[in-house]
């Protein structure tokens, strides 16, 4: 029997047949980012940045030819000081910190700025390839006025890269009045002027004027299937899409990981943390699952 092709929660690479351009779309929508919007119920600025954050962390993370997890994060000192988004081998996970009172003042807004958010801070960008390997990591300030725009900053900047990126998030309205959370977003790169190509400049001027058409609400109909979207964009350069990937809500959270940290903390720490159950009670910021772990295995 054959299954049924990807039309959500997916990620594509693509490339184009008439100029030197490579590129990544991705689509997002009720089985990896809904839940994980859902599960704090964020007020609507910081579910979107969130939103957008996670779309950015898939398109650049399925850019890596090693393996490793790619965390986006964003900090700063304002009613947002930390947001973080992570993709690792198609699970997505991703939290937003707020500060006392935020929600309240969030709760009637809708778009926000991310350095209007956030306040003055950096987006910084870790490639963590687990024990025993430095992560590598770039910075770059969140002067952009989207999270796009400070993302393409930094390949400008720190890569040295031509990039282009594009990001959306939505709710879907449903006839049951359940609303649900959607994301797209596309990312292309110049490929470098060579002997063989020559001098790319003019031909990625040209795609990306086309790229630069891409609209919101194309970027999360869930009508307009990937290959159509990117046929509507591209088709006068040729445009080719590999075979999508898929995408999940995903945390890698375990209580195995959470006993090993624990154990680092002081032992006077771990008595006032003691329940009066008896046990120590942790939560995930992330997935929100709980876990009871009890105190001689962390030697409380």
């Amino acid at each position: 029997m054959t299954e049924a092709p990807l039309t959500d929660d997916l990620i594509a690479s693509f490339s184009l047949d008439n100029a030197p351009v490579r590129g990544r779309i991705v689509r997002i929508a009720a089985g990896a980012l809904d839940p994980i919007l859902c599960r704090h119920d964020y007020p609507r600025p910081v579910a979107l940045l969130l939103g957008e954050a996670l779309t950015l962390a898939a398109l650049i993370g399925s850019l890596l030819k090693i393996e490793g997890r790619l965390v986006v994060q964003a900090q700063g000192e304002g009613l947002v000081p930390l947001l973080v988004a992570e993709h690792s081998s198609g699970g997505l996970r991703g939290y937003a910190r707020l500060t006392e009172g935020a929600a309240e003042q969030l709760v009637k807004a809708n778009r926000v700025p991310p350095a209007e958010l956030l306040g003055a801070g950096s987006l910084i960008l870790t490639l963590d390839r687990g024990p025993g390997v430095a992560p590598y990591q770039g910075i770059v300030a969140l002067n952009g006025d989207t999270l796009a725009s400070c993302a393409e900053n930094y390949f400008r900047t720190s890569e040295q890269v031509d990039t282009g990126i594009r990001l959306a998030v939505g709710e879907l309205m449903r006839a049951d009045g359940q609303n649900t959370w959607r994301a797209g977003g596309i990312l292309i790169q110049r490929v470098a002027s060579d002997d063989a190509r020559g001098d790319t400049r003019e031909d990625w001027s040209r795609a990306s004027m086309l790229f630069g058409t891409v609209k919101d609400e194309e970027l999360i109909d869930p009508a307009l299937l990937t290959d159509r979207l990117l046929y509507r964009l591209f088709h006068e350069e040729g445009v080719r899409m590999e075979d999508p990937s898929p995408l999940d809500d995903r945390c890698t959270c375990n209580e195995e990981r959470l006993t090993a940290l624990m154990r680092t903390f002081a032992k006077d720490e771990l008595q006032h943390l003691i329940e009066p159950d008896g046990q120590l009670h942790a939560r995930c910021q992330f997935c929100a699952r709980e876990y009871l772990i009890d105190p001689k295995a962390v030697g409380a």
